[in-house]
């Protein structure tokens, strides 16, 4: 056994190896511990504080209502109609739903009273909204007493073959997933939400908003940054967007099982008798050039097909020209365009009823 000696301190005993590891190891293990603690505490009260997916009550994160990055809208617009249901038990007023992905939900629920107008229309779009995940929805909300009379599915053909990460911004409401409701707020609580967090705590320190949530009202989100970049200066907003080179990325390969999910929707919405509606919308020529003419004609043929005998209103090539002034980017249109979309998807529903009321 080693002899340590010292000139200052002369002899010294030998440490043992055996009482120096039950040293070190219990030191470790008692600061490891002290960590875990403190993380596990700080995280749901920063998770609670700065509430970033706006899972919890409105008043209590720091951002302003609905307008996180982060906002989970598809919890929160199920989340509103079961409200509506509860406070209108005998005759809901929503009962005309906007399903697709984000850029249906740009659409204003108000505008469609033209072509529906003994109908209420609520948004339920999603931000990269599957097939599925559009289904589970419908089914549950009409399994909660939600009167749907009327569905309006808007199509685009990346929705069937963009990939789509999974994350805390994008999980389901717990009456369409069938999870513990418990479990799905224990899961926010402690969610590793430090990137989210920051950029929620970033612009609300700053009182900036880049997209606002209407998720209460007509369940439509406004784009708020690019809107106000437009107004400022639309031409600088158009080069540094659309000409600086940045063309869209190449197209991902067709996921087969998103057309299969279509067709779900598409029987589901004939046995419960609802008034369903689809078209396709308008294309950035720059998107519709990856897809290349074979590609969109594979992607339409296909949902003809599935929609069978049900008219499809065709509105890929609307807005085609002078596209970077009626764009906000490569794969959504400006909402000024928004009327001009809908006369194509649905404006042969309105000549009928305005003959209707003309006789």
């Amino acid at each position: 056994m080693p002899v340590c000696f010292s000139p200052a301190l002369g002899y010294q005993p030998p440490m043992k190896a055996s009482s120096t590891g039950r040293f070190s190891f219990k030191h470790c293990w008692l600061a490891a511990l002290a960590i875990c603690v403190v993380i596990g505490g700080a995280m749901p009260v920063w998770n609670w504080a700065v509430n970033p997916y706006q899972i919890f009550e409105t008043n209590q994160g720091i951002a302003e209502p609905y307008t996180s990055p982060a906002t989970n809208e598809r919890y929160l617009k199920v989340r509103h109609l079961l409200g509506a249901i509860s406070a209108n038990r005998e005759k809901p007023a929503i009962d005309c739903l906007l399903v697709g992905s984000s850029v249906m939900g740009l659409l204003d629920p108000r505008l469609f009273k033209t072509y529906f107008p003994d109908s209420q229309c609520y948004n339920l779009a999603f931000l990269a909204g599957r097939p599925g995940e559009i289904l589970a929805t419908l089914q549950a909300l009409i399994a909660h007493g939600l009167p749907i009379r009327r569905v309006v599915y808007g199509l685009e053909p990346f929705a069937f073959s963009d990939p789509v990460s999974e994350g805390p911004a994008n999980r389901l409401h717990p009456i369409v997933t069938g999870e513990s409701r418990w479990k799905f707020y224990l899961d926010y609580l402690f969610e590793p939400s430090l990137g989210d967090g920051i950029g929620t705590l970033f612009d609300a320190l700053n009182r900036t908003v880049s997209v606002r949530y209407h998720v209460d009202e007509d369940g439509r989100y406004e784009l708020v940054r690019y809107d106000k970049a437009i107004r400022t200066d639309e031409a600088q907003y158009v080069q540094q967007t659309f000409e600086q080179g940045k063309g869209p990325k190449a197209v991902s390969p067709w996921i087969n099982t998103r057309f299969g999910e279509f067709e779900s929707i598409v029987a589901f919405l004939n046995s419960q008798q609802i008034d369903a509606h689809y078209y396709l919308n308008p294309l950035h020529p720059s998107i519709a050039a990856i897809y290349g003419d074979s590609g969109l004609q594979y992607f339409k043929t296909k949902i003809y097909s599935i929609a069978g005998e049900k008219y499809i209103p065709d509105c890929a090539s609307l807005l085609k020209q002078n596209a970077n002034y009626r764009f906000y980017d490569y794969k959504h249109f400006r909402t000024s365009e928004s009327q001009s979309v809908l006369d194509c998807a649905l404006g042969m529903r309105s000549r009928q009823v305005r003959l209707h009321v003309d006789k």
